[in-house]
């Protein structure tokens, strides 16, 4: 599949699966706002200031709420204009006249956009830097946010063809401003996407585009919990959340007005301001720059109602496994990891040496832990003491260290990483909306003993039916002594484990999981899984009740997938990718919901449509086994 293909599928992805994931709540612009009441003050006062020094600069007639739209009485900053910014005001008040639509090219609202953000920058570098009352250690937790200064381009670390408009990043209190570069996907703290209107087809036009670029942060930063963008049509600025199961958009800020300028203002200088946990950063997680690697934190928590529930373990990791590629979901990421903390700088591509496998992820749960029957860490430490007792047939399966709920410091007190915490400030409507009921999220992290490869490194067939016997063999076990059906089969889920010449097969990721010894009352539908390999019952929504057959269906499409695309070196499976769009198991993936089960159904219909839409399309190596 070239990258524009994959750019093209995409952008279907994000209009179908994620446009009903919209809410519009303006409390969600409350999240910038710092935590620490002098950093809040600060940001009060800087707010004032810049507001105050650009609407003497623009000399336009008032329209909207006049006078001072934040608190009074905070002093005033000495930040008068220079004459050096008065090009960046000219390229402000272009856009502050903008109604309907951008007077000029695309282009030059680019250029409108990026002094404004220059010029808010500028107000709090001036102040940081001048201010004798803050503190180094507070000016070093403070930062600039900036825009790349050659927008419409594609970011080094991309992996399709897309162009964003202007990336978002982060520097120093004191840097340059004028000095910065266009940061990759790694180094964005959000994105902008512009558009001269304001028609309807501007604003889904925008959103569908941010959605589709913010997936990438996702993918390429370790660290990023939750992510802000921006998409500004004409002269309406609005801020998006993308969060785990919702997107929230705030009501926009109209540049054209003074209360519009100064709530845009007010939102740079909380990002500039903010502890990083608000910006979606992991504060449980570090970069070593002088290892060149990363330190990760990982709690323990035991059965004894969850106590000793502060104890945590530093890991090491270098890379990792399994990305969080999706827009929305649990953002899943598998590190390779060891407990040893390295004693030199690793070289660039040198691994570490890793001795377990560390599994991220925002996964549903109660917010009472000690309630949560869908806890991964209660069901892998069941797993785990059902075959360390007895496992005569060598069964794989997978061997939980320590694991619990992400917990990180907010000044003296210790708070758990959920969807609850994740919003907070927000009002209590928009709060039950993103985070009530079956929506809240915990933040788990595991450390599993066994080492693994992504499925996709299977270099043959052999190797692939190996590893999937394993997996079944496992599934099976469990199901039969355990009582835990695990409900999501998946590539993503099945991990290649090699010692010397031997391969075998790892079932892991046991978030969806549930105990089918209990009786769970209700039988409403619960849809979990990803969508190619999502059984029949399972993506129609069907009230049946699931069961083991359900993963057995998933995973024989999980067979088929892999025989359509291959089993060869990457060049191979990768020129197998640019024909499987023409195959029909391509009609599994792409599409909403409704049209991706018709396709299932008419395929798996009777053994012949079977046989004529997916067998006969399969890798020629895969129909050499069969034959064989």
């Amino acid at each position: 599949m070239t990258s524009q293909d994959l750019s093209k599928e995409r952008r279907i992805e994000m209009l179908e699966h994620y446009s009903d994931r919209l809410i519009v709540g303006d409390s969600i612009r409350k999240l910038t706002r710092p935590v620490d009441a002098r950093l809040r003050r600060m940001a009060e006062a800087i707010t004032e200031s810049v507001s105050g020094d650009m609407e003497k600069a623009l000399e336009l007639p008032s329209k909207g709420a006049g006078g001072n739209v934040l608190s009074q009485g905070v002093a005033k900053l000495d930040i008068s204009p220079k004459e050096s910014e008065q090009p960046r005001i000219n390229e402000i008040r272009k856009w502050a006249k903008t109604e309907d639509k951008f007077g000029g090219s695309e282009k030059d609202m680019y250029e409108s956009i990026i002094a404004f953000f220059a010029y808010v920058a500028r107000g709090v570098k001036r102040h940081l830097t001048t201010s004798k009352r803050v503190s180094e250690d507070t000016k070093g937790k403070c930062r600039l946010i900036i825009p790349g200064l050659h927008p419409d381009y594609k970011p080094g670390d991309s992996d399709d063809s897309t162009r964003i408009d202007i990336g978002l990043t982060d520097s120093r209190y004191n840097a340059t401003i004028e000095s910065c570069t266009n940061p990759s996907y790694y180094q964005m703290r959000a994105i902008i996407e512009a558009k001269r209107g304001k028609t309807s087809k501007d604003l889904r036009d925008a959103f569908v585009q941010l959605s589709e670029y913010t997936r990438q942060m996702f993918a390429e930063q370790y660290d990023l919990r939750f992510a802000f963008g921006f998409t500004i049509c004409a002269g309406d600025v609005c801020l998006y959340h993308f969060g785990n199961s919702k997107i929230v958009a705030s009501a926009p800020m109209d540049i054209a007005t003074r209360e519009g300028r100064c709530s845009f203002i007010e939102l740079i200088v909380n990002m500039s301001l903010c502890e990083n946990s608000r910006l979606g950063r992991d504060p449980t997680m570090q970069f070593l720059s002088d290892l060149n690697c990363w330190e990760i934190d990982c709690p323990d928590d035991n059965d004894d109602n969850c106590a000793g529930r502060d104890t945590v373990k530093q890991y090491y990791f270098s890379d990792l496994i399994c990305v969080a590629d999706r827009l929305l979901g649990r953002h899943t990421r598998c590190f390779p990891a060891t407990d040893i903390r390295p004693t030199k700088k690793r070289e660039k591509g040198e691994p570490l040496k890793a001795t377990v496998v560390i599994k991220d992820a925002f996964a549903f749960a109660k917010p009472d832990a000690s309630e949560d029957d869908r806890d991964e860490v209660k069901t892998l430490k069941r797993i785990r003491s059902e075959f360390e007792r007895e496992n005569p047939d060598d069964i794989m399966y997978p061997k939980i260290v320590v694991g619990g709920r992400v917990r990180f410091k907010r000044g003296d007190k210790t708070i758990e990483d959920t969807t609850s915490t994740m919003y907070e400030g927000v009002d209590d409507e928009l709060l039950e909306k993103v985070s009530g009921g079956a929506l809240f999220r915990a933040h788990r992290r595991i450390v599993l003993a066994s080492i693994g490869e992504p499925l996709r490194t299977v270099g043959s067939v052999k190797e692939f039916v190996t590893v999937i016997c394993d997996a079944m063999e496992s599934h099976h076990a469990i199901v039969e002594r355990c009582q835990i059906l695990h409900r999501d089969i998946s590539d993503n889920n099945i991990l290649v484990v090699r010692s010397g010449d031997t391969v075998r097969g790892l079932l892991i990721d046991f978030d969806c999981a549930i105990d089918t010894s209990k009786d769970r009352g209700d039988v409403r539908h619960e849809m979990t899984g990803t969508l190619p390999f999502m059984s029949f019952n399972n993506i129609t929504y069907s009230n049946v009740k699931r069961t083991s057959l359900d993963d057995c269906e998933s995973m024989l499409y999980l067979l088929c997938w892999y025989a359509t695309i291959g089993f060869g070196s990457k060049d191979e499976r990768d020129e197998a990718k640019v024909a499987f769009k023409k195959k029909a198991i391509a009609q599994w993936r792409n599409g909403g919901m409704d049209s991706i089960a018709e396709a299932k159904r008419l395929h798996i219909a009777s053994p012949i449509n079977f046989v004529d839409c997916i067998v006969k399309k399969f890798d020629t190596a895969a129909k050499h086994s069969m034959n064989a």
